[in-house]
């Protein structure tokens, strides 16, 4: 069934005709990376809101974390990172509160063992976060061992213990089409003399940017499974799943017709692999490139062509890698409703996160 998603693009469609003021936002999530000085920083999430507006685009808000719109106000998602931010041995707790709130993740951190030189990685990385679901993608490595588990989860934010079924959340066909990508990524890998391969799960499935697989998809975003195997059979792999995602998930794409033909405007310098274009289509939103560039807007007919007239963020190093996880349209006044209120979060330090267990919790 597909979910009940807060679309203010298509719920303001009339506004946004009749004004050219709209807003977009994007959330990021950055891989770990050293600054200028050699400081070694942790994975962690951005949210930036651009407006457009007679004729022009600001960079309206710059965030730490994911500030996502739902039904009852803003919502802040990130996880929690205990251990060194690379090289294995760090563990990651995924959080959603509202953005006021102290958010709690809910896990339980194991330290290294003293007496051992080898350290447990558990990577949890949100992959796609809309106003009702969110996806993480998980990567689990024992300490001392080759062996590395990797799954996916997608969960309503009003149940974040209870995983999706791909064939309730998207229909049957959905669950055929996964069992079909995990045979082919299987035989891609010569595993038929494997016994020890996992088999397909209906709960291992979520959405991500598909630049974060081999490009196979003109979309911005796609499904994504894995699978699990020895490490002798040269382990698992992610892959993705040929099913069509509904636009109500995924959000508006407006003049999609037309993107094509835009971004060989804006190519000047190097190829873009991931685009929007703004309701008016006035503007193209640049997501990925070839050379990690920054997120970039450029306005289209402009003279000289290929020119962005925003780049960010302009303080992170991103030669590491940066992935898109969100994109959400605001039309008309509402537009104008999410600036103000963005930059009041923006303007205040957001609560410090807590790892608590489960029963903690209760």
């Amino acid at each position: 069934m597909t979910p009940r998603i807060v679309a203010v693009a298509a719920l303001m469609l009339c506004a946004g005709r009749a004004s050219a003021q709209s807003a977009i936002l994007i959330g990021i999530h950055i891989n770990a990376w050293d600054d200028a000085n050699g400081a070694a920083h942790d994975p962690s999430y951005r949210t930036f809101l651009v407006t457009f507006r007679d004729g022009k685009a600001q960079l309206a808000a710059d965030i730490p974390d994911l500030i996502i719109p739902r039904r009852d106000g803003f919502w802040r998602v990130g996880s929690v990172h205990k251990g060194p931010p690379r090289d294995g041995g760090y563990q990651e707790f995924v959080y959603a509160a509202p953005v006021q709130a102290v958010p709690h993740a809910i896990g339980e951190y194991h330290p290294d063992d003293p007496s051992s030189t080898c350290s447990q990685t558990d990577q949890a990385t949100i992959g796609f976060v809309n106003p009702d679901w969110m996806s993480v993608s998980y990567m689990h490595e024992p300490p001392c061992s080759l062996e590395i588990e990797l799954h996916h989860r997608t969960f309503k934010f009003d149940e974040p213990e209870k995983p999706l079924d791909i064939s309730a959340a998207l229909g049957p066909a959905a669950l055929d089409a996964e069992k079909k990508a995990d045979a082919l990524a299987k035989a891609a890998a010569e595993l038929h003399d494997c016994p020890y391969a996992s088999s397909p799960d209906s709960t291992n499935w979520g959405i991500e940017e598909s630049n974060q697989l081999t490009k196979s998809s003109a979309n911005l975003w796609i499904l994504a499974s894995d699978y699990s195997a020895p490490h002798a059979c040269n382990g698992g792999n992610t892959y993705e799943i040929k099913f069509p995602i509904p636009r109500s998930i995924i959000a508006a794409n407006y003049h999609a017709t037309e993107l094509a033909s835009a971004l060989k405007s804006t190519q000047a310098n190097d190829p873009v692999y991931d685009a929007v274009l703004t309701p008016t289509g006035e503007f193209l939103i640049a997501f990925g490139t070839c050379c990690n560039n920054p997120i970039r807007v450029f306005k289209l007919g402009q003279q000289p062509p290929g020119v962005a007239v925003l780049s960010f963020p302009a303080d992170v190093e991103l030669t590491s890698g940066f992935s898109v996880v969100t994109v959400q349209w605001a039309l008309g006044r509402y537009a104008g409703d999410w600036e103000s209120k963005l930059k009041a979060i923006a303007a205040h330090p957001l609560p410090q996160p807590l790892l608590v267990t489960a029963a903690a919790q209760k």
